[in-house]
């Protein structure tokens, strides 16, 4: 029996409705592939030329991707410097100028990174972006994560999308997001996704997943995730959380039955890092240990440092104002500001600290935390701005 021949290798073997349905130019490659009398063609020259072209405009583009995101993740560049390469990667991006799929990936994250507002929609279409392959697919990853760092309200919904997506690394960079969202709206999907296996040969990957799903319930004020995450926090052997996140999760339900837990962890021999969190997650619960948080202030880990003064403050301490109005509200991170704002929400009877907040509300460059913000201090909602 004669081999069969691929219609998409031989022109012969395909109808003239296959052909004719061909883009051109797709159409007269497959002829010169084809073609016996390839080596003396004319338009093999052509098609080379418009192939070299098109490598070195992609060449070109992915050269200076790579210089403006150097400029804006480096943290020791002049400000000036990384507005500057912001502004460009946003205007670059906004124009649609024909960029592969990494590349628009890896520009959107960075200007995420870098907590520019207008990276929410290349970050959002980075996510949803299915061509991005099994080695690229990091790129959503990493996009969703950034989401939850840029805070703006409106990615709950593309974040719950993707959610059941099959690769497991995508749900849980998701899982991640939304807890640091904030928004209640997103407990039933994060409760329906820990009921959820997707492919029996991912295995543990499964569990981390849903791991993830209880830190992320804890943060939105699930109180049901708060008997498993203290089952957890004793456990022997964790797949995704480490006991210090388990802590902070807890810390941050607000539930004070996981106090025992803690205090009895916090008694044992345990290293440097999980007794601060250990400690950080008491002082949410309203345990009174501020002589052990205010030298966590100069940890040289940020986070750190953040969590232990909104402990401070949760415990009506004012030295906590002044870091967090300072640093707190002036992060390049929305997530960061947002906590630092609801931090202040107590000190919002004293005068300073109500002007402070009222001129955060005014410059803050995503729209949804600004409408925030501005309801909880009885402020007119700003005007939408065209990228809003």
């Amino acid at each position: 029996m004669a081999a069969s021949i691929h219609p998409l290798l031989s022109p012969t073997a395909r109808s003239e409705g296959q052909s004719r349905g061909l883009c051109p130019a797709l159409a007269m490659y497959l002829s010169c592939v084809n073609c016996p009398f390839v080596a003396a063609c004319p338009y093999k020259t052509r098609l080379g030329d418009f192939g070299q072209e098109a490598a070195e405009q992609e060449r070109q583009a992915s050269d200076r991707a790579r210089r403006l995101t150097a400029i804006l993740l480096d943290e020791q560049a002049a400000d000036a410097q990384r507005q500057a390469a912001a502004d460009e990667v946003a205007a670059w991006l906004a124009s649609d100028a024909g960029l592969s799929a990494q590349t628009r990936g890896e520009l959107a994250v960075a200007l995420g990174d870098y907590g520019d507002a207008r990276a929410f929609e290349p970050l959002v279409a980075t996510l949803g972006d299915l061509r991005l392959s099994e080695n690229l697919s990091a790129l959503r990853e990493d996009a969703a994560l950034a989401l939850g760092e840029l805070n703006d309200a409106r990615a709950r919904a593309p974040l719950t999308q993707w959610l059941s997506d099959w690769r497991p690394g995508v749900r849980f960079a998701c899982a991640v997001a939304l807890g640091k969202l904030g928004d209640p709206e997103a407990i039933p999907d994060l409760r329906a996704l820990r009921a959820l296996r997707i492919g029996d040969d991912f295995g543990q990957l499964n569990e981390q997943v849903h791991e993830m799903c209880l830190h992320a319930l804890a943060l939105l004020g699930d109180a049901d995730a708060g008997p498993p995450l203290a089952q957890l926090l004793a456990a022997e052997q964790r797949v995704a959380l480490s006991r210090a996140e388990i802590a902070f999760a807890l810390g941050e339900l607000g539930d004070r039955a996981s106090l025992p837990a803690l205090e009895a962890l916090l008694a044992s021999e345990i290293g440097d890092g999980l007794r601060a969190y250990v400690t950080v997650a008491l002082g949410r619960l309203g345990q009174d240990v501020r002589g052990a948080l205010t030298p966590l202030l100069s940890a040289a880990d940020d986070d750190l440092a953040f969590h232990a003064v909104r402990a401070l403050a949760a415990l009506g301490d004012e030295s906590a104002i002044e870091p967090l109005v300072l640093r707190g509200l002036t992060s390049r991170r929305g997530y960061v500001r947002r906590l630092s704002a609801l931090a202040l929400q107590p000190f919002a009877s004293l005068p300073a600290v109500r002007a402070a907040l009222a001129a955060y509300a005014e410059q803050e460059p995503v729209a949804t935390l600004r409408a925030q913000v501005g309801a909880r201090l009885g402020l007119p909602p700003p005007p939408l701005g065209a990228g809003d």
